[in-house]
């Protein structure tokens, strides 16, 4: 195995939490049923539940990764770590089980936990900054659009011109969504970087690439119809324009997810996403 020291941070595990306040996020599509226990013991520790999350000791996401990306514009505002719940199919982000959902609360209150930090992506366009736990997509208006041809520059150095249905830009978080089924590798989330991923680009030669996040990276999109879209995590889009100058780089401010002492980032993408299965 080597004899390298190895070396973890357990700064957690000893600090102990009063959560009196939650702030709940659910994705409305879930069985509630299964968290019949878990309601019921914040109403045994009257827990209370509350609406602004500054307010809040705990924000909990009931749902799968979708919902975490709608705790996480929250998060961002504050300090407060996410306790996410999964109660979708995936639940890449959102590991912990409904039926291990009580348990997990009282391993935050007693210190026995980890915190996970992930970096957002900070967008910057029209005088405007976004924040997108996941990914940036430039991309043309619609299927009968025409190829659109974006100029990647990293801090004003020309890196490359894509012509393509669009690219992807994408933190170590959002490498294993949109960027990984576009192609994109997998970056670790303790990682400064970034990666950026074409989307069906003209030339066999475009190939995805991974830069320092620490750089500011710019956009010049442009296409013959005028169509060009801007796609924030999903769930903010712009129609862009020619001289439209978009830039983003990988952002200080981090969510919080309180994760269980033996999460296990490898564990998670061999079971979740199947990493590394036979394809026979």
């Amino acid at each position: 195995m080597g004899n390298f020291e190895k070396t973890e941070n357990n700064d957690n595990l000893d600090k102990k939490n009063k959560v009196k306040k939650v702030r709940i996020i659910k994705s409305g599509y879930g069985n509630e049923e299964l968290l019949k226990n878990f309601y019921d013991y914040l109403q045994e520790r009257e827990i209370q539940e509350v609406f602004g999350v500054e307010k809040a000791d705990l924000i909990i996401s009931l749902g799968g990764d979708g919902t975490m990306l709608v705790a996480a514009k929250e998060a961002i505002t504050t300090n407060i770590p996410v306790l996410a719940i999964n109660m979708g199919s995936l639940g890449y982000l959102a590991e912990v089980k409904p039926q291990d959902a009580v348990k997990m609360l009282q391993d935050y209150e007693n210190g026995n936990y980890k915190l996970e930090e992930r970096a957002f992506l900070e967008v910057k366009y029209e005088d405007n900054t976004f924040y997108a736990l996941n990914e940036l997509v430039i991309t043309k208006g619609g299927h009968e659009a025409h190829l659109i041809q974006v100029e990647v520059y990293s801090n004003d150095v020309f890196v490359n011109k894509y012509r393509a249905d669009g690219i992807i830009v994408a933190t170590p978080t959002g490498s294993t969504a949109y960027s990984l089924s576009a192609g994109g590798s997998i970056v670790h989330p303790g990682l400064n970087a970034l990666s950026i991923t074409p989307l069906a680009p003209q030339s066999l030669t475009a190939r995805p690439i991974i830069v320092d996040g620490s750089e500011v990276l710019s956009f010049k999109a442009t296409s013959r119809d005028d169509s060009v879209h801007l796609n924030i995590d999903g769930n903010q889009w712009f129609q862009i324009q020619p001289n439209d100058l978009v830039s983003a780089r990988l952002s200080k401010k981090k969510i919080k997810i309180v994760k269980p002492t033996n999460s296990d980032y490898y564990s998670i993408l061999r079971q979740k996403l199947k990493w590394g299965d036979s394809v026979l």
